[in-house]
């Protein structure tokens, strides 16, 4: 231990002489999420030092448990708990420089002062004082007379303090209770609540004895912690889970009753570390709400809000669990802001809150305008959430009509509410911008007369558009324009699909400040014959002046660089000219293909015959039906009633009989672009009554048809499909969003004596098959869970390897189970696991995420040196 009143030595340091003061300063913490009333995307200010603590008014008060044992707490002297986290201590990096080197016991002295160099998640430099009564050093603030902070500890082998007692009982999980207190405020069950909780205790986790996988992120924000080989129990259990609080300290949690990798089945918004770190709920308790709060509807009241926790930052994100988690977090949180509450008031909303009960996604196409009926996408505006009495679906569009063609002059679409329903449904009107098939209600604007007069011929739907911003901003946004004529520091444009359309809106606003504004069309149509690039559009966005114009020209002149740039597209004579509009092509087709639909721009903005050679480059051909195929396609998903041995025995997926051309040069087999479309598929055909036509939507082409009416014919209970992903690598595909894209020319109208087969649902695709078929290796099974694939070859080999009767008993034995009536899918997803068990090749795939065709990489094939 160190010695309780070292002799500081006034030293000095270089460019810092003795008689000089430091300047020292506790760094001003920001907490992430913080939302702040400036513009949208207003830039955050420079970090501010100040050795003052921060007050209640500039930031919000938040209490971090800190390291210190219950029973050194116990042992201070009369001092109070400390309530702030050794970070608030910690000396900025340019003070730490100019103090003396550390001494033999870990310590700086400067000018009377005591410093001490702490090892927590890295080190860092605290003022420190001792405290007779906790019998060691302590952290303290400049402006403090005793110290505050955490007690600290020498490490001798380290030379640095650590936060809490010694670990010479070698128990190296430490604890610390936590007591918060009870507001004054709270109803009686809250106070219940917030004296149950403070009898938790909060078990902080030392790392040095511990190994984690830092890579792997868990649904809940569980870290699943072992302890490291060699150590015995004395040191703490073999496994933890723990949850990483503000500070990236381990508390250690009780285990969770539900996978900690996907959402819990009931209150799925919540994750498990959001309950714990808003209510400070762990194991059985996180049950227990889950379990009430949706059976209820309403927070239990025994859960109480932790008073570390009395923010609006954590209070928001609550909010928008129980209101409605697709909701805009910015948005919400610039609403709840504006009703000017407090924590607490905040805190007792929270217990009139009823949940947000979402109905399940619709598996078809959205919606269209024409049925006002049909909910869209939604927000709350602040009269909704000013409302006590707040329902779930408060302001929902299904409570209100609209005519899609009706809009006023700045783009706004009235919404009525439906004349049976009361304000406990929504205020009587809302307005909203329309987007495509979608509906955003917005904060409207009343103009008068001196405000019309700010850029009258932009319309607010069109700022909207390229900004993103409404109500009082848009008024604000008007304003900086009158006065400076370009676009406020403050404002940011919004994310587009492409870069290239976001560059069109902008030069569609920035190019008619004092006249109306034309459509995209038009503003596409003016730039096309040049052929620009993205990087040539951006370019030219910055050369336009106040007036609309460009830099020095009048009319609708452009600059000489872009003549010229256009006299080069004229005749193409290098391949590298078309590089500049590779990557962006390249993006527009992946994105096109994986919506299925959709029309592209980068085709409208240039001219035919450059767009033509530009599809060359970019890697189409044309097979002998004149439809664009590609090679490179890594993979397709398709949908077969045939086993995986099936294909493995004789080491090839054949052909089916052929009743009319497809669309490829070879035989045509219809197949998918996304996973999750292809196994939706794959489980809906169990379940279907047999029928000659099978699957309304499934993808096939004609020359399946056997192999629809094969299934089709067996007893419903006997039907099983499979979801196989086959590796296309090198072979012809024929996507029918490509061709519909870039095609079509060939596509529409299609010639009356055309009976060749076009993939023409949303998503298909024709894969081009030889007569003798596609070889077993290029064709994996995926488990009914979307996560893990094998090959075929591999699911047959383990399936002989595991039987213990003939070479082939096994195989037959589960498709024996499978024909007689049991659709033992788990019996293919168990030979898959023992496949990856088995060192082979196998395709991992991410959870919960829809992967398409562009998204598969496969492993190397492995070779055998026998």
């Amino acid at each position: 231990m160190a010695p309780k009143n070292p002799i500081p030595k006034n030293t000095g340091t270089p460019g810092n002489p003795p008689g000089a003061s430091i300047a020292l300063s506790t760094p001003r913490v920001e907490l992430p999420g913080l939302n702040r009333s400036a513009g949208p995307d207003a830039r955050l200010p420079e970090p501010h030092h100040s050795t003052q603590l921060p007050s209640g008014e500039t930031l919000p008060r938040i209490q971090i448990q800190d390291l210190i044992p219950a029973s050194l707490e116990r042992a201070s002297s009369g001092h109070p708990r400390p309530t702030e986290n050794i970070r608030h201590y910690e000396l900025p990096p340019h003070a730490r420089t100019l103090l003396p080197a550390v001494n033999a016991e870990g310590l700086r002295v400067h000018r009377g002062r005591i410093y001490a160099e702490v090892q927590y998640t890295t080190t860092s430099t605290v003022m420190v004082d001792w405290d007779e009564g906790a019998g060691t050093y302590r952290a303290k603030l400049p402006q403090e007379m005793r110290p505050s902070g955490p007690a600290l500890h020498f490490d001798p082998q380290s030379n640095t303090w650590r936060i809490g007692e010694p670990a010479d009982s070698g128990v190296l999980i430490e604890s610390a209770v936590h007591r918060p207190a009870v507001n004054p405020q709270n109803t009686p069950s809250q106070a219940l609540a917030s004296l149950a909780q403070s009898d938790t205790t909060a078990v902080y986790i030392d790392t040095r004895h511990y190994v984690w996988d830092s890579t792997t992120t868990h649904h809940h924000g569980y870290v699943v912690m072992h302890r490291k080989m060699r150590l015995d129990d004395t040191v703490g259990p073999q496994s933890i889970h723990a949850f990483r609080d503000d500070n990236g300290s381990f508390v250690s949690v009780e285990p969770p009753t539900h996978p900690i990798d996907q959402p819990a089945e009931l209150l799925p918004a919540w994750t498990d570390r959001d309950i714990w770190n808003l209510y400070g709920l762990q194991g059985a308790d996180i049950t227990r709400f889950r379990a009430e709060a949706h059976r209820t509807g309403r927070k239990p009241q025994w859960a109480g809000v932790r008073t570390d926790r009395m923010e609006n930052t954590y209070l928001f994100d609550e909010l928008r669990r129980w209101l409605g988690p697709d909701m805009d977090r910015d948005m919400l949180s610039r609403v709840l802001d504006h009703q000017k509450r407090s924590p607490a008031q905040w805190v007792n909303h929270l217990e009139s809150v009823t949940l947000h009960r979402s109905t399940p996604d619709p598996q078809t196409s959205l919606p269209n305008l024409a049925t006002p009926d049909t909910p869209l996408s939604r927000h709350l505006t602040p009269d909704s959430l000013a409302a006590t009495d707040s329902a779930p679906a408060y302001g929902d569009q299904r409570y209100y009509t609209w005519d899609p063609d009706k809009s006023n002059a700045h783009g706004y679409i009235e919404m009525q509410r439906k004349p049976e329903l009361d304000d406990r449904h929504g205020p009587l009107t809302q307005v909203a911008f329309p987007e495509g098939t979608e509906l955003t209600i917005v904060r409207p604007i009343k103009y008068s007369v001196e405000q019309r007069a700010f850029r009258p011929y932009w319309r607010d739907i069109d700022i909207w558009n390229l900004y993103r911003i409404e109500g009082a901003d848009i008024l604000h946004f008007r304003q900086d324009v009158a006065l400076h004529l370009k676009p406020p520091a403050w404002v940011r444009q919004r994310d587009y699909p492409s870069q290239r359309e976001q560059l069109i809106d902008y030069l569609r606003l920035w190019t008619n400040p004092d006249s109306p504004l034309k459509s995209r069309d038009q503003v596409i149509a003016r730039f096309r014959p040049y052929n620009l690039s993205t990087e040539q559009l951006a370019r030219l966005s910055n050369e336009i002046s106040p007036t609309g114009q460009f830099n020095n020209l009048i009319n609708d002149e452009v600059p000489t660089w872009v003549k010229t740039h256009q006299a080069r597209t004229l005749v193409v004579t290098r391949f590298e000219q078309f590089d500049p509009y590779l990557p962006e092509f390249k993006a527009e087709i992946i994105r096109l293909r994986n919506q299925g639909g959709g029309t592209s721009l980068l085709k409208a903005s240039l001219t035919a015959p450059f767009f033509r050679e530009l599809l060359q480059r970019c890697g189409f051909k044309r097979n002998k039906h004149n439809y664009l195929y590609r090679d490179d396609i890594p993979a397709v998903f398709k949908v077969d009633d045939r086993t995986p041995f099936e294909f493995a025995r004789p080491g090839s997926m054949q052909p089916r009989p052929l009743a009319t051309e497809g669309s490829t040069s070879g035989t045509a087999v219809s197949a998918l672009f996304s996973l999750r479309t292809a196994m939706s598929f794959a489980n809906e055909a169990r379940g279907l009554s047999a029928s000659p036509g099978g699957h309304p939507n499934a993808p096939q082409t004609a020359h399946e048809s056997k192999q629809t009416t094969d299934a089709a014919s067996r007893p419903r209970s006997q039907r099983i499909m499979f979801c196989y992903l086959l590796d296309t690598r090198g072979i012809e595909v024929v996507s029918g969003q490509d061709n519909r894209t870039y095609n079509t020319t060939r596509i529409t109208p299609k010639p009356a004596d055309d009976s060749r087969l076009f993939p023409s649902m949303k998503l298909e695709g024709h894969v081009s098959m030889s007569p003798i078929g596609f070889t077993s290796r290029r064709i994996w099974l995926v488990n009914s869970t979307m996560t893990r694939a094998a090959t075929v070859d591999d699911i047959h080999t383990q399936a002989r390897e595991r039987a213990t009767g003939s070479s082939q008993s096994h195989d037959n034995a589960i498709e024996g189970r499978t024909r007689a009536g049991d659709l033992n899918r788990d019996e293919y997803d168990a030979l898959i696991d023992e496949v990856a068990k088995a060192g082979k090749r196998v395709l991992e795939l991410p959870q919960g995420k829809d992967l398409f065709s562009t998204d598969i990489s496969f492993p190397p094939e492995l070779i055998s040196l026998s």
